[in-house]
């Protein structure tokens, strides 16, 4: 499958729009007494289900080092969602997309730790942007220096999240996506249900099942399996700082559908403090020099 460099944006700017409602249908799904470690089997089994019955040819094919960099890039990726559906359970979905979107800004450093590659000075002026737009987000300055314990498990999925990108950058070129999509579903599959065994056991006799299989159904084929599996794909056809631009707006979008399903109001504070956070991780993706650099007459 072909893609133009304007359809990959805009099947990236789709994934983001998915992701964001994602924040409010795991809210759903937490509230309704479903626990983090089985939303993330359930996840991860309708994932690797579809992507088996679309791609199966190609995962019968897969090397030795497409299963060695899949199964890393899996084990990582379980990570950021684990984290981040915990997280959920204990802020706003507002407040958890904001954080969950400092992956962008954490990104140009792990590259840097870990490829070598070069470290941009204002990559320090933009973490120390997010760090307040976050501190006044979270309301901290407003009362005592206590993160909310939901907030740290966000900002954990954030680094989650940009090693992730990091890795699958620079360490999965030559690998099949469709292969790497299918391990990233196996992993969070297999990573989930032993979560919810080991810990979550006998925590969900009182889920009402007709009610959540929708948002699990949600949350598996589209969020997982349509989002996950385009987002590896499509990304090659386009610039990394405009699939980071775009992919960013996941934040933006899961802030106005808390705001509309009513999971929280609309205050000067989240505004606020999302505007500051949305401005820097902006910054953050923008080539000032070419943007301030003047135009040949």
């Amino acid at each position: 499958m072909k893609f133009t460099k304007t359809s990959a944006n805009l099947c990236l700017l789709l994934i983001s729009f998915l992701w964001g409602t994602g924040f409010i249908v795991t809210k759903i799904a937490l509230d309704g007494g479903v626990t983090p470690g089985f939303i993330n089997f359930s996840r991860g089994f309708l994932f690797v289900l579809l992507a088996y019955l679309c791609f199966h040819r190609r995962i019968h094919a897969m090397s030795r080092s497409d299963f060695k960099i899949g199964l890393i890039a899996g084990l990582i990726n379980l990570g950021g969602y684990l984290t981040q559906t915990i997280g959920v359970q204990y802020t706003t979905p507002s407040n958890n997309a904001f954080i969950c979107a400092n992956y962008v800004i954490f990104v140009p450093f792990l590259a840097w730790l870990m490829y070598k590659k070069p470290l941009e000075g204002k990559s320090f002026v933009c973490i120390a942007g997010c760090i307040g737009g976050m501190a006044i987000l979270s309301g901290v300055l407003e009362t005592q220096f206590i993160l909310n314990l939901g907030d740290v498990y966000s900002l954990v999925s954030a680094l989650f999240y940009a090693l992730s990108i990091t890795y699958l950058c620079y360490g999965c070129k030559e690998s099949d996506p469709t292969v790497v999509a299918f391990l990233l579903a196996a992993v969070q599959a297999v990573g989930g249900l032993l979560y919810f065994l080991l810990a979550e056991s006998g925590s969900m006799q009182n889920v009402d099942w007709s009610a959540m299989i929708l948002p699990l159904l949600y949350m598996g084929v589209l969020c997982s399996f349509l989002a996950q599996t385009f987002q590896v794909i499509v990304q090659r056809y386009t610039s990394a700082t405009t699939a980071g631009l775009i992919m960013m707006l996941e934040s933006v979008f899961g802030s106005i559908f808390s705001i509309v399903w009513g999971f929280e109001e609309f205050t000067p504070r989240l505004a606020i403090g999302g505007g500051v956070i949305l401005l820097f991780l902006v910054i953050s993706q923008v080539d000032l020099k070419t943007l301030l650099r003047p135009k040949a007459e």
